[in-house]
């Protein structure tokens, strides 16, 4: 190896070995990428000791007015395993018990339902608290049953069938993967892994441009015989070796903590197979090289290492947010969503976490297009980097 390779191998190890002697920042450095995987597997975890008793057949206890006008609809609530309790009597009393989440739901029957099989009941909720969800859903699916029973009865006595008042059936088939609440938690992984990759390599794209400038580290090397481009792309080349690192930390990570998660109950899928995740690390490639080509640019410009902490701190939201509006409105890959840089490997991810196939020439295209976006930016930081005036900034 001789010319500007050799300088680039010597100037790269430089960076690798001085970066790895911080023994503080590197130990931090790789238990970082844990924390995301741990707080989404704990997630899992919780929602699996859920389900491991069905939630259907737990007894609940619902708060109840008027219920003594309807001994009917009591005695199905208690063969369901719903127990009824005292409610306030107040209207106004129950809203406000209900809207700052001391009770989860209250049913009010009115007291025309005495002797009669017609009137409406209420259900006094705050949908906007995501534990009032499952009560409320068990209770009207109880009293679904029971309208269901009612309707059948009244039937057979005209002399009907009994199914005569419900002549379409419904019947679900479910093709996604089993125990979707799994699958739930396995789609937060696409953007919490692209924000680790956005960030795995921040601490030395910041201490290697700006942080040596303003420790006066930076003018010495200058002096060696190497031109800069390969001085920044060595730099560029040992924040893209940490980035490879903390991302395999991450995926490895969440493919284990998440299998032992869904271990926690029988009706918890697995996660996809650790071939998946290898895949999702080689899609990931291109998102590492305009990250790190992003970081370089960004460390570069400023003019201080507190003003590119700011900057660089905020620059893993901007890919992660869209992540994460994915995972509740997934999007149909095509040609045109794979052109735009960083978005394709988004959708590929999404996936694979899915569990979906992937079309090759989707991949070419959002390959060729982000390690083209990230070509251009190192550029840019290149063409800079020459400039005099970027070693007098402060």
């Amino acid at each position: 190896m001789s010319g500007w390779p050799k300088r680039l191998w010597i100037v790269f190890t430089k960076e690798i070995r001085d970066h790895a002697r911080d023994q503080r920042s590197l130990t931090l450095a790789l238990i970082y990428p844990l924390l995301g995987p741990l707080l989404v597997a704990s997630g899992l975890y919780m929602a699996g000791k859920t389900l491991n008793t069905d939630y259907r057949e737990r007894p609940l206890d619902v708060p109840a007015v008027g219920l003594e006008n309807a001994p009917a609809l009591a005695a199905h609530f208690k063969k369901h395993n719903i127990n009824i309790v005292a409610a306030p009597q107040d209207e106004q009393a129950r809203k406000v018990e209900v809207r700052e989440g001391r009770l989860p739901v209250i049913l009010v029957v009115p007291k025309r339902a005495q002797g009669s099989e017609n009137y409406t009941v209420e259900l006094i909720t705050n949908l906007g608290r995501a534990d009032n969800l499952r009560a409320t859903a068990r209770l009207a699916d109880v009293i679904a049953r029971y309208n269901e029973i009612i309707g059948s009865s009244r039937a057979k006595a005209a002399g009907l069938p009994g199914d005569y008042a419900a002549p379409i059936k419904m019947k679900k088939i479910n093709v996604a993967r089993d125990a979707n609440i799994a699958v739930f938690f396995y789609n937060m992984m696409p953007p919490l892994i692209i924000f680790m990759i956005f960030l795995g390599g921040v601490h030395l794209s910041i201490d290697t441009t700006v942080g040596e400038r303003e420790r006066g580290a930076l003018e010495p090397l200058l002096l060696a015989p190497v031109e800069r481009w390969v001085l920044l792309l060595a730099k560029a080349g040992a924040a893209l070796a940490f980035t490879v690192v903390t991302t395999l930390v991450n995926v490895g990570a969440f493919k284990t903590f998440m299998g032992l998660a869904a271990g926690s109950a029988e009706q918890l899928t697995q996660p996809p197979g650790w071939a998946v995740f290898a895949i999702i690390v080689l899609i990931s490639m291109p998102l590492m090289a305009i990250a790190v080509a992003l970081q370089m640019s960004i460390a570069v410009i400023t003019r201080s290492m507190k003003e590119a902490q700011i900057y660089l701190g905020l620059l893993p939201l901007i890919p992660a947010l869209p992540g994460m509006v994915l995972v509740f409105q997934p999007i149909n890959p095509s040609d045109l969503i794979m052109t735009l840089p960083v978005f394709g490997q988004m959708v590929l991810i999404g996936q694979l976490v899915a569990e979906q196939s992937l079309d090759p020439r989707h991949i070419i295209i959002a390959t060729c297009s982000t390690l083209g976006a990230a070509a251009l930016i190192f550029m840019v930081a290149a063409r800079w980097f020459r400039r005099e005036k970027m070693f007098v900034l402060g």
